[in-house]
């Protein structure tokens, strides 16, 4: 059976399909597709021997998991890429179809990672936690902007305490300062209460995957981070340098070179949002509590700047993350107090009912042991009427 090449332009509400052979012979000629007919269309036109490229979208892999039934191959491409070695002056759903055909058939196509089911799954949960996050912060933002207005200062206690809210709503602000307060205040109590929802999947999904303690030695990575993480990195041999995957984060500086001439530039964002933002939130964490994390990020802001030096120190951070993943190495700036607390809040947010352990004290200790630090987990005692984790000093 003759093998056919297929490329498909695909849209929300139909596909763009087009096929050539191994000559560039042009054996389907581009046909729409109705989404909702693709399936009995792939069933009656598909063959093993059929191999099928489309660009990565919102519903890629919904089209890959469907498609892969009936034809031998389905990748999909990076259409960034696509785009730079197939730009033309005419551009339409035709003509986007042959071109993806045709570069399949030349072996041009630059392939993107497809994830399976657990990793998207694991992906969407990690992208809508986060943006719970900055909805929070843009509200929280927005209430400070409105006491910048009339430049009132906010009392000792945090802004967003119990106490700090009830100096809020004590303000006599205008009327419709006042309306923007109130209606704010229930806003955040809303996205705080799905945040704690959405941890707390975090925090019992994450506690079946034994990488996310031995990421979380670092200082500014807990078990929401380091899930985020490794569901968007997926599979790390994907990644045979540390360079692979801070450049897969969009951390690199831009080069330019040509003959004796060099340029480098700011971070090239051409990477993963998500695993950027991640590692730039878990370097200002690190910087503010990592006393080796702080001479680092003070030694290149005296030459650089504040911004470029937290964003150094997050690539910086990612490195550490991949000799973790790849060579199981320590840690060798662990805080253990730090660390203690971070898995102890990790068993907290899992709850007792779900904990893979007798006991939060228990479940501390089998991590440490399993991360062959002994000597620490031989070190905890219990202290306070709350069963606090305490590390035992001589």
């Amino acid at each position: 059976m003759t093998q056919r090449f297929f490329g498909m332009d695909i849209h929300k509400e139909y596909v763009m399909v087009a096929a050539v052979n191994a000559a560039h012979e042009v054996i389907v000629r581009p046909t729409r597709v109705n989404m909702a007919a693709l399936a009995r269309w792939a069933e009656e036109h598909l063959t093993s021997c059929d191999e099928l490229v489309l660009e990565a979208g919102p519903n890629a892999w919904h089209m890959v998991d469907l498609l892969t039934a009936y034809a031998g191959e389905v990748l999909v491409a990076n259409p960034y890429k696509t785009k730079l070695i197939a730009e033309a002056r005419i551009k339409n759903d035709k003509v986007d179809a042959l071109v993806l055909a045709h570069l399949l058939a030349s072996r041009f196509i630059c392939q993107v990672w497809v994830p399976d089911a657990q990793v998207r799954e694991q992906r969407s949960l990690a992208v809508h936690r986060a943006t719970l996050q900055k909805q929070c912060t843009r509200i929280k933002n927005r209430l400070h902007s409105v006491l910048h207005r009339h430049n009132l200062r906010r009392p000792e206690e945090s802004l967003f305490s119990d106490a700090g809210r009830d100096w809020l709503l004590s303000l006599e602000l205008p009327t419709v300062d006042m309306l923007q307060v109130r209606h704010l205040l229930r806003q955040l109590a809303l996205l705080e209460d799905e945040l704690d929802e959405a941890d707390r999947l975090i925090a019992r999904l994450s506690s079946r995957d034994p990488r996310v303690p031995r990421l979380m030695q670092a200082t500014g990575i807990g078990y929401y981070t380091a899930f985020s993480i490794l569901a968007t990195i997926g599979n790390i041999q994907r990644f045979p340098s540390p360079h692979n995957l801070t450049s897969y984060a969009g951390l690199v500086p831009r080069q330019h070179q040509s003959g004796k001439h060099s340029f480098h530039g700011p971070i090239t964002k051409a990477g993963n949002a998500l695993l950027r933002w991640l590692m730039v939130e878990a370097a200002r964490t690190a910087v503010r509590w990592d006393p080796h994390w702080r001479r680092v990020h003070a030694r290149i802001a005296r030459r650089r700047g504040s911004n470029i030096a937290t964003v150094a120190v997050a690539r910086k951070l990612l490195v550490s993350i991949w000799y973790l993943l790849t060579d199981r190495a320590i840690y060798h700036h662990l805080q253990p107090r730090t660390f203690v607390r971070k898995l102890q809040d990790w068993a907290y947010r899992i709850g007792h009912a779900n904990l893979p352990a007798s006991s939060s004290k228990q479940f501390v200790y089998d991590h440490l042991v399993a991360l062959k630090l002994d000597d620490l987990a031989h070190s905890l005692i219990v202290k306070g009427r709350k069963g606090r984790l305490h590390l035992q000093t001589a």
